[in-house]
């Protein structure tokens, strides 16, 4: 079933201008839980939309939903997502996936470094990732799953001239070679990246090494700059994301 949050995240991540469709979705993406008690009047007051451009976004979705019609659905499918994950989830262990994976670490380190990665997932208001596209789409799953416990995590557009980094944000770089977070670094900086926490995924030793450390941490996965293969180990690390915050910080395991 394509719930609502999946057609919002299908445009947000692919959207390629600064529009109102755009700031809907945002907005409402950093504004889930509230979603429950959330009315029209509320939005166009908090994003300063025009009313014509949200209510044909709404019917763009996907059926010619009025707005009571889309609140009433898009509740719903969070129900539905809630019990689509809790099934997917039924006795899934972090370990026993850690067991299946190639790591430079040991699998209780590994974790001990998944659970910190989760900690400031939750510790952060918003969460931005940052990387080539094909590596971000792998995190869809990971940014649809974090969006329905209530975080926010977005994928970072050039364009959003609102996208300006403070220490409430956790900014996750996915670079085989760490090229990608250095060339960021060195020619945002008009964003202000190094208030915000970062995490580089890496295949790149260098940047473990502290003379060359460019990020507050570094999980760097085993290779050497091979892209079919840090792409399979990103789907296991998002995937073990996933299941750590799950039955860490929602269900408090």
């Amino acid at each position: 079933m394509d719930v609502l949050l999946s057609r919002i995240l299908k445009y947000l991540n692919g959207a390629l201008v600064y529009d109102d469709a755009y700031k809907f979705c945002t907005y409402i993406v950093d504004h889930y839980l509230e979603m429950e008690s959330m009315t029209k009047e509320r939005i166009l007051a908090d994003t300063g939309i025009d009313e014509n451009n949200m209510d044909d976004f709404i019917r763009r979705l996907g059926c010619d939903f009025d707005w009571d019609l889309f609140h009433r659905t898009f509740v719903q499918h969070h129900l539905t997502r809630l019990d689509q994950i809790r099934g997917r989830m039924v006795g899934l262990r972090a370990a026993d996936l850690v067991d299946k994976m190639q790591s430079d670490l040991s699998g209780e380190d590994l974790l001990n470094y998944v659970s910190m990665i989760c900690e400031q997932i939750d510790r952060h208001r918003r969460t931005v990732i940052i990387g080539a596209l094909y590596p971000m789409s792998i995190a869809v799953e990971f940014q649809t799953d974090l969006i329905t416990f209530g975080k926010n995590i977005v994928q970072f557009h050039n364009y959003d001239p609102t996208m300006k980094f403070t220490g409430d944000d956790l900014l996750i770089f996915i670079s085989a070679t760490g090229r990608a977070m250095k060339g960021f670094l060195n020619s945002r900086d008009d964003l202000t990246p190094e208030a915000a926490t970062s995490l580089l995924i890496t295949q790149n030793p260098v940047y473990t090494r502290p003379e060359h450390k460019i990020s507050s941490y570094v999980l760097r996965l085993p290779g050497r700059y091979d892209g079919l293969d840090f792409n399979y180990q990103l789907m296991q690390i998002f995937d073990l994301l996933r299941i750590q915050y799950y039955q860490k910080y929602y269900l408090g395991l």
